[in-house]
């Protein structure tokens, strides 16, 4: 994705590219050339800005890299008029016309490289003219070194470091008035003023540093960025650690492996990016999945034992690895990172209830679960065991999840009210808790649906013939009810009871069905219901972006196509739940759609997404229920599906 970004144009920095690695911490580079919601020293509730920056110097005039200007005690700098944007992580690349000169920073990340996808490096390229300092800042209280051009800020909290090929590298403390560059032996100030250092004047003193490098002329180098911070504390302040902290002990053997092994590593990044980038499909469809893979490292935490999960939202809201959103967005890495998803799927078993109930999700900590409340996490998780299985072909995996697979389905069973064999909704006990549903709904009856044939097949696998026997007797029944209730001869109603129907046509209702055909399971329903559900979704569901009323997702200036979660015949709205739309069920409309062979229109629905995104400003942080939102990873599984169909 490229684009310019001037002053009148700010709302389009709302969001930006997340640069660093799983689970240990990074910051966003926004288009606005500041640095946002950095993670490098644990703060990951506060998410506080990264005070990073460059300063550029020619014959003409001293400039900040960003829009905003620098403002000093002493002095104010200008920012810059326009900044190029160029996102397409696992890189991030901004250009400065004014200056003619360029910045670019690159995230390790190598799917199935555990190690090097979380190393806590960053690789900055940098090419220009005139003179130009980078600072990067320590959040603590440091003591500074230096020795072969490379620059290590020590506290007790940890250590950050940065070492440069061809610029010169130097500390200074953040509250000098002025900004100062080496000279032989000392620091000078840049705007040519008399005052200067001597290099190693704040050697051994303890204080609030930048690390820095200096360069000048025709320049172009690259700096590795490392961090080392191992108190990653939970939310109840139990230790976690990161995972990095393996591997390594300090920021300075960080920064030696990464500069050592620099050229291999990079060249592995390269080819993810080459990749992404030159797949022969639409550009608004590389874009989408590119972004989500960085909110995936963003929102990803990875402990020093191992445990892993994804914040379900901008790490406030709900929790970790949340069961009914890691069902789309765990599609993003199953096949990339197998050990992650193998770890957190096991964790989520292991607190099952001993009545089979799947908890919901993990508050902020991998040592308990919120709830067990929610009917529709059983039959996802049985979805989800299922789908590693068949993606790893992993037999050994689906006999260790296997008890909890049967557990899990058993307990269904309990929640049927009626004889239908169809669990019933009680109040908000599902992923749509404040639209107000009540007894057969198509959502869990498709579900239900398809953990009775997975559940099947899994028997079949581990040679449980009389559980296989009963999950396809009761599978043919619950499709003969869930028809004969719920479909009305062009769709699927929403729910029924034996007194109220509700007539809605949801967005997400076959979600069973494309998860059994990824999983090479086949359709679950007749093809000509679903596609007619399908098209009916488009009739009813396709809606012009209305701030008016659409408030609880939305940005403002977001305008543009959307996929509301519930459409009626008579445009009529009862929850905002119903009538907004979710990027992430949007996402997986377009995957069902593709495996449809509506691929046309699974592209437009991707591209209307990406258009409202980019115009507000938020293409790469889309809102649900907090930000960065877990659910719309699920555009993994379609990446993969459309890449697929063009590969035959």
């Amino acid at each position: 994705m490229k684009f310019t970004i001037t002053h009148n144009k700010k709302h389009l920095a709302r969001s930006g590219v997340y640069m660093g690695s799983i689970g240990a911490g990074g910051f966003e580079v926004r288009p606005d050339g500041m640095f946002y919601r950095c993670r490098l020293f644990n703060h990951w509730k506060q998410e506080i800005p990264l005070d990073a920056f460059f300063l550029h110097r020619d014959r003409k005039k001293n400039r900040i890299l960003r829009l905003t200007d620098l403002v000093t005690a002493g002095r104010i700098i200008e920012g810059v008029k326009k900044i190029e944007f160029q996102a397409e992580f696992p890189r991030v690349k901004l250009h400065f016309p004014q200056v003619h000169t360029m910045i670019e920073f690159t995230s390790l990340f190598i799917p199935h490289d555990l190690k090097h996808s979380t190393l806590p490096s960053l690789v900055l390229k940098v090419k220009g003219k005139g003179r130009m300092i980078f600072f990067l800042p320590s959040f603590y209280p440091s003591i500074p070194s230096f020795k072969n051009n490379r620059i290590v800020l020590k506290s007790k909290e940890g250590q950050i470091a940065l070492g440069s090929k061809k610029g010169k590298a130097f500390y200074v403390p953040q509250d000098l008035k002025h900004f100062y560059v080496p000279d032989n032996e000392r620091l000078k100030d840049i705007f040519d003023k008399q005052e200067e250092y001597r290099l190693n004047f704040w050697k051994g003193k303890k204080d609030h540093y930048y690390a820095a490098v200096f360069w000048e002329g025709d320049f172009e180098d690259e700096v590795i960025i490392s961090w080392f911070y191992p108190d990653m504390r939970d939310n109840d302040n139990n230790f976690m650690g990161h995972f990095y902290t393996r591997f390594f002990k300090n920021a300075s053997q960080v920064l030696d492996y990464t500069i050592k092994n620099k050229n291999n590593i990079l060249e592995k990044v390269c080819l993810v990016h080459k990749r992404i980038y030159s797949a022969g499909l639409p550009e608004h469809v590389k874009d989408s999945y590119s972004a989500q893979l960085s909110s995936f490292v963003k929102q990803s935490w990875l402990a020093r034992d191992g445990k892993f999960g994804v914040w379900e939202g901008s790490c406030c809201c709900c929790g970790l690895q949340t069961t009914d959103v890691s069902f789309y967005g765990s599609w993003l890495y199953a096949k990339l990172f197998p050990r992650l998803e193998k770890t957190a799927l096991e964790l989520t078993a292991k607190f099952q209830r001993a009545d089979g109930w799947i908890g919901h999700f993990f508050p902020g900590s991998f040592k308990k679960i919120d709830e067990y409340r929610r009917k529709d996490m059983n039959m996802q998780f049985i979805l989800m065991a299922f789908r590693d299985y068949n993606l790893w072909d992993d037999i050994s995996f689906l006999k260790k999840m296997y008890p909890a697979i049967k557990k899990a389905l058993l307990c269904t069973y309990q929640w049927d009210t009626d004889g239908d064999l169809i669990p019933d909704i009680e109040g908000p006990d599902q992923t749509f808790d404040a639209w107000g549903w009540n007894g057969c709904s198509i959502y869990l009856g498709c579900l239900q649906l398809a953990a009775l044939k997975v559940s099947a097949e899994s028997a079949r696998l581990v040679k449980d013939k009389k559980f296989q026997q009963k999950c396809e007797q009761d599978l043919a029944v619950v499709r003969d009810n869930l028809i004969k209730k719920l479909w009305n001869g062009k769709y699927f109603d929403l729910w029924t009871t034996d007194k109220k129907r509700d007539n809605g046509c949801l967005l997400d209702a076959l979600s069973g069905d494309w998860y059994c055909y990824l999983m090479g399971l086949g359709h679950i329903l007749p093809e000509d219901m679903i596609l007619s559900h399908l098209r009916s979704c488009l009739k009813h569901n396709r809606k012009k972006m209305d701030l008016s009323y659409m408030q609880a997702y939305s940005t403002p200036g977001e305008k543009g196509w959307c996929y509301i979660n519930g459409g009626y015949p008579d445009n009529k709205r009862i929850s905002f739940q119903q009538y907004e739309p979710w990027t992430g069920t949007e996402y997986s409309f377009a995957l069902h759609l593709a495996i449809m062979g509506l691929k046309k229109k699974a592209f437009r629905v991707i591209k209307d997404v990406h258009n409202r995104k980019k115009r507000c400003g938020m293409f790469f942080n889309h809102i649900e229920c907090g930000g960065d939102y877990f659910r719309p990873m699920v555009i993994g599984a379609l990446w993969d599906r459309i890449k697929q169909d063009n590969s035959r």
